[in-house]
C-alpha cells in the first residue's frame, strides 16, 4: 500500500507540483519517507483529500494538504484513541473517509474509554500468547485504533466497527460494542482483516461486480454489493481462525471456552452463507480467487 501511495503521489507532484508550491526535492523527501516506514493512516487520508481538491480545481486546499504530508509524523506503534482526542480536521477526515458520515458514534467518555482501553489491551495479550501471528499481522497492519461509542439504547442504529481503503492502517472500534476480551480480540481480528484485503486489492479490485449489483450479506441485515459481501465472508473465516487458535493454546478460561464454541459454530453458518453468495455471483480477479480459496481451505481444515 505504501508503495502504491509512492507511486501515485510522485505522479501528482510530477504533473501539478509547481501548483502545489512543492519542490522536486521536498516532493521528494515525501515519497521517500512513505516508501520507507510505516506510516499514519492520515498519510493516506490526506492524499485522497488531495486527490479531491485538485478534482474540484481547490488549490488553496490542495497546498494545505501537500503542505500536511510533509509534515512527516512517525507511526511506528498502535495507538489507540478516543475519537474526540483528534484534531477537528483527523476526526472530519474520519467521518467522511471512513465512517460515511456517521453521527451516532460519539465521544466514549473517559470512564468509558478506560474501561475499553484495557479490554482491547487484555485482547491483544489473549492474541499475543494463544495466536501469536495474528498478534503481529494486527500490529503489522493497524496504526491507529479509533474508539468511539454508539447509542446506549439497545434498540437504536449502531455499529460495531469500521475500516476503509483510504484510511488504510486505522479500524474504528465500537467502546460499546464488545462486551468481553474474547469479542474484542474477535473485532481486532475483523477489522484488521478489512486491511489486509484492502493491501490485498491495492493495484486492482477483489472483484469485478458493479457497485450497484446488490447481493445478501451473512453479516448485514440490508443488501451489500459483492465487494462487501466478498470481505464479510473472508473476515468471518479469519474470526474462526482466531477463536480456534485460542482453544487449541489453552489460554481461555471455562466461560470463555464456552462462549468461543458457541461464536464458533455462528462463524462456519455465516462463512457459508457468505461463500455460497460468493460462489453463485461474484465475477471474481484473480487474486480475489487466491484470497477466498486461502479462507476455503482453512474452512475445510477444521470441519
Amino acid at each position: 500500500m505504501r508503495e502504491r501511495l509512492g507511486e501515485t503521489l510522485e505522479y501528482v507532484f510530477q504533473e501539478v507540483g509547481v501548483d502545489l508550491k512543492m519542490t522536486a526535492p521536498a516532493a521528494r523527501a515525501v515519497v521517500e519517507h512513505i516508501l520507507s516506514t510505516p506510516q499514519s493512516p492520515h498519510v493516506f487520508g490526506a492524499y485522497y483529500d488531495l486527490v479531491f481538491a485538485l478534482e474540484r480545481n481547490d488549490l488553496e486546499l490542495a497546498h494545505t494538504l501537500a503542505k500536511e504530508l510533509s509534515q512527516r509524523a512517525p507511526a511506528d506503534s498502535v495507538a489507540i484513541i478516543s475519537i474526540d482526542e483528534l484534531s477537528a480536521l483527523q476526526q472530519d477526515r474520519y467521518r467522511r473517509l471512513l465512517m460515511s458520515g456517521m453521527d451516532y458514534a460519539v465521544a466514549p467518555g473517559a470512564e468509558l474509554m478506560q474501561a475499553y482501553r484495557e479490554q482491547l489491551s487484555e485482547a491483544m495479550s489473549l492474541l499475543e500468547v494463544g495466536f501469536p501471528e495474528m498478534a503481529a499481522e494486527v500490529r503489522a497492519l493497524l496504526r491507529e485504533i479509533v474508539v468511539a461509542a454508539g447509542p446506549e439504547d439497545p434498540k437504536a442504529l449502531t455499529f460495531d466497527g469500521a475500516s476503509s481503503y483510504m484510511m488504510w492502517g486505522a479500524i474504528l472500534l465500537n467502546a460499546r460494542g464488545q462486551k468481553s476480551v474474547l469479542d474484542s480480540a474477535q473485532a481486532l481480528a475483523h477489522e484488521s482483516g478489512h486491511n489486509l484485503l484492502f493491501g490485498f486489492s491495492a493495484s486492482g479490485p477483489l472483484v469485478e461486480n458493479a457497485d450497484d449489483e446488490l447481493f445478501s450479506s451473512p453479516l448485514r441485515a440490508d443488501s451489500r454489493p459483492m465487494d462487501g459481501v466478498f470481505h464479510a465472508t473472508y473476515v468471518v473465516a479469519r474470526m474462526h481462525q482466531t477463536l480456534s487458535r485460542l482453544l487449541g493454546s489453552g489460554v481461555l478460561d471455562e466461560e470463555q471456552t464456552s462462549s468461543a464454541r458457541a461464536d464458533l459454530a455462528t462463524h462456519r453458518r455465516n462463512f457459508e452463507l457468505g461463500d455460497r453468495v460468493v460462489r453463485d455471483g461474484a465475477k471474481l480477479t484473480e487474486v480475489g480467487v487466491s484470497a477466498i480459496e486461502a479462507a476455503r481451505e482453512y474452512m475445510l481444515s477444521v470441519a
